[in-house]
């Protein structure tokens, strides 16, 4: 079963940025966002006037969208290398 988790506040790229360094999460690593949170993180990265490079990273973690996570959560899909 998925977890979802809250990161504090409003989904933002200021507030995804403070939770992946809080949480440490690692670069490879996956967040999966709700479509609406993933549209507006769009929003915010045009509006910014930075380009907008798809797929989305924010410090090298992917931010993706799905039906399945719920409004202002997002899920931790954390990457498996493959060790020789």
């Amino acid at each position: 079963m998925a977890e979802y988790k809250a990161i504090g506040g409003k989904i933002s790229i200021a507030a995804i940025r403070s939770y992946l360094f809080d949480k440490k999460i690692d670069k490879g690593d996956t967040l999966v966002l709700n479509l609406m949170d993933y549209e507006h993180i769009l929003d915010e990265i045009r509006y910014s006037g930075d380009k907008v490079d798809i797929p989305v990273n924010v410090l090298g973690v992917l931010l993706t969208k799905s039906n399945d996570v719920p409004a202002g959560k997002i899920q931790i899909v954390k990457n498996e290398k493959t060790i020789e």
